[in-house]
């Protein structure tokens, strides 16, 4: 299905919550969210509308942040995911955390377009990425277990917050509206 398909989300079924009308189960993942961003971005306010859903987001986030990959590479990881299930929203927050982490505007642009890149290792983090949707996980390790892990964990995370994003209809931050 094409993303032109019709919304079967009813309107104001998601809020975006803050850090005051969130529930109280969020609230804490809310906090840090901001301590780590500088803001609570749109998509971590809806997913905040279930505690166990932003928990587990955050969670996941945080022990990505530990992982063997750089911040580059996680993000590279989280575009080509964004790229591939055609999510605006995430495409625009992983841009500018890639270009936080480094990513040259010619980086960003060819993740965006899916074409090759240049730094070999990247290159292969994004084949792999793509190889991995495509195949839904039917393919051989293209690095060591604990990397592979690590890239499979980045994709899991970026899923969850494309689908999230695209079901929810969550509106893109003015922080990555440049970026869209």
């Amino acid at each position: 299905m094409s993303r032109d398909r019709a919304r079967r989300t009813l309107p104001g079924m998601f809020t975006v919550h803050t850090a005051t009308s969130a529930p109280a189960g969020s609230r804490d993942a809310l906090a840090a969210l901001e301590r780590n961003v500088g803001f609570i971005p749109n998509l971590a306010g809806v997913i905040a509308g279930s505690p166990v859903a932003l928990n587990g987001f955050v969670g996941m986030q945080s022990a990505l942040r530990g992982s063997r990959l750089t911040a580059l590479e996680r993000e590279v990881v989280g575009l080509t995911v964004s790229r591939v299930n055609d999510c605006a929203y995430s495409l625009a927050a992983h841009s500018r955390f890639a270009a936080a982490a480094g990513a040259s505007e010619g980086l960003l642009a060819a993740v965006r377009d899916g074409a090759s890149l240049e730094d070999e290792r990247l290159e292969r983090l994004r084949a792999f990425t793509e190889d991995v949707l495509a195949e839904r996980g039917h393919v051989a390790a293209a690095f060591d277990a604990e990397e592979t892990l690590e890239v499979l964990t980045q994709i899991a995370y970026t899923t969850l917050a494309n689908f999230a994003a695209d079901v929810s209809g969550a509106p893109v931050d003015d922080a990555f509206r440049a970026l869209v």
